[in-house]
């Protein structure tokens, strides 16, 4: 059986109530494979922390999501299989974030967040006087109403991810993929980021996944999220609870966890 070879043939799971439905996933890359017949499912609402290794397969997830690697297996969101779907963002099934987001050019903070409103758009058609009375709210909902004026490359590397968080939330998604959106923040932006993302699940019934390594913070959340750790041999989804941040952190010091790879 090659690497890409599904081990076995679990059948699809019942999918109703359920954000996404991973089943039998197998990715990666030429020379290496690092997602082995994944499984799990997500309920809705939902936020999940995905921790483990550099190299464990997070970022190799979130390609998979966004269509961009190939993958065996089947990826469910909002009960559509992806892969019979073009553009997942066009149609709002998937926000992603990624890791490293950078603008080139000056633009003031409320016209970079109102460009989450695309979608509800025809290529090249304005925005409306709505559009920017919600950008002005999800500026408001993560307290950066303040920076809407002013030239989003001269803020502060918290204030810019607070802004793109407001733009994510306008486009209104099934299905929000954070990567590491706390890297390289101070601590107060980091507890403010995963402040906002439990605000998201528990007020607007957002469902997250979030690639993170920031595991002190995470023992700080309420309990009623998930955790993922994809350096473990099997990966299940655990309850989001100190203790369990925990034990997976010793985990992931311990020799033992470098055994899959």
């Amino acid at each position: 059986m090659s690497d890409f070879e599904l081990a076995d043939n679990h059948s699809l799971r019942s999918i109703q109530h359920s954000t996404i439905d991973i089943s039998g996933l197998v990715a990666g890359y030429e020379q290496r494979v690092l997602l082995r017949n994944l499984f799990f499912v997500v309920p809705e609402p939902a936020f999940v922390a995905i921790i483990g290794h550099n190299g464990c397969g997070k970022t190799t997830l979130f390609r998979a999501l966004t269509g961009r690697i190939p993958y065996q297996g089947t990826i469910r969101v909002g009960g559509r299989d992806l892969r019979t779907v073009a553009r997942p963002a066009a149609e709002g099934l998937l926000a992603y974030l990624p890791q490293r987001t950078t603008v080139g050019f000056p633009i003031a903070v409320r016209e970079l967040v109102v460009m989450g409103r695309y979608r509800h758009h025809r290529f090249l058609g304005g925005y409306s006087a709505t559009d920017y009375t919600l950008a002005d709210s999800a500026l408001q909902q993560v307290g950066a109403a303040h920076l809407a004026t002013q030239d989003f490359t001269l803020l502060s590397g918290g204030e810019q991810q607070l802004v793109w968080l407001a733009q994510l939330s306008l486009q209104e998604a099934t299905l929000y993929l954070l990567d590491e959106p706390t890297q390289q923040l101070d601590v107060y932006y980091r507890r403010r980021v995963f402040a906002l993302q439990q605000q998201w699940v528990a007020e607007q019934g957002k469902t997250i996944l979030c690639i993170t390594h920031d595991l002190d913070n995470l023992t700080a959340l309420p309990p009623g999220g998930h955790l993922l750790n994809l350096s473990r041999p099997t990966p299940t989804l655990l309850p989001l609870t100190p203790e369990v941040v925990l034990a997976e952190k010793a985990y992931l010091e311990s020799e033992e966890s470098f055994v899959k790879r």
